[in-house]
């Protein structure tokens, strides 16, 4: 049996030296039956001058231009829309893959007969260098609604089968939280994904600010508001929700009940979470 066509999306804005090393990673994949889908959200840097000299010689690289900035979960639903390989799999432009990322998440497609996404952790790229959160190696590698509504597991990124997301599609009126808010979508009916003990995907983070700003706060605040609302949570899921802020130097309720739902509802996980936060607890004491 032949190889299957996977796709490949890449959303991008100005950003046109972090896209060149992120499709270049796509290019360079050692599985070759792929289809790329890069949709420029109204750049104004040269990117779709680029895209057209890439497209030129790469007639697996597919190109959409939005005559207007519409965001990125505008453009993520071009991509997914107009995919056509049997899975699907998305990659930020600031981020990239390293080699055998496709080939890895091709060899466990049979998991998507149980599991609705696969997933990988990342590897982070600092001002300090390549680093993998030591902590990460002791959480469950199953993961249901429940535990994404505590602790975003899964990231930025899934492998999974196309017509899922073409289902789903990402939530355009969220204001933060797009990849959680469409994971929780896709795993709200006792569906599961699974964690590939692969480090094959680098996110990059020394470009950006460490410090949150009130602005982006305030967008996370609401987009927390709009799951509570889509997926009518109860007192108990609203309390493993707020647990997402500390990541943000944050925490919004009691740090003790939170704690305490935490090892109540998802035990051994839980504690893992809990001891996550209480470094953050302490480093911002807030």
């Amino acid at each position: 049996m032949s190889d299957d066509l996977i796709t490949v999306y890449i959303i991008t804005y100005n950003r046109l030296n972090l896209l060149e090393r992120a499709l270049d990673s796509v290019l360079l994949q050692t599985y070759k039956k792929l289809e790329i889908i890069v949709v420029d959200d109204n750049s104004t840097d040269g990117t779709i001058e680029y895209l057209d000299t890439i497209q030129a010689v790469n007639s697996n690289v597919k190109v959409y231009s939005n005559e207007i900035n519409r965001g990125a979960c505008f453009s993520r639903n071009v991509a997914i829309s107009n995919a056509t390989g049997k899975f699907i799999t998305g990659l930020d432009d600031d981020d990239y893959f390293l080699p055998d990322r496709i080939e890895v998440f091709y060899n466990n497609r049979h998991l998507l007969n149980e599991y609705a996404l696969l997933y990988t952790d990342s590897i982070w790229k600092t001002k300090g260098g390549l680093s993998k959160a030591k902590i990460n190696k002791f959480f469950p590698s199953e993961i249901g609604f429940k535990e994404l509504l505590a602790f975003n597991f899964i990231g930025n990124q899934v492998f999974t089968k196309t017509d899922i997301l073409q289902k789903i599609l990402f939530d355009e009126t969220m204001p933060a939280w797009q990849d959680l808010e469409c994971w929780l979508n896709v795993l709200k009916n006792n569906y599961k994904a699974t964690k590939i003990p692969n480090y094959t995907y680098v996110q990059d983070i020394s470009h950006e600010h460490e410090r949150i700003s009130s602005s982006k706060l305030t967008k996370i605040e609401e987009a927390c508001y709009r799951i509570i609302q889509k997926y009518n949570l109860s007192k108990k899921e609203i309390c493993l929700l707020n647990n997402h802020f500390y990541s943000y130097g944050f925490h919004k309720g009691s740090f003790f009940q939170s704690s305490l739902m935490l090892i109540f509802s998802l035990k051994r996980t839980g504690f893992l979470i809990f001891l996550r936060n209480f470094k953050f607890f302490i480093k911002t004491g807030k």
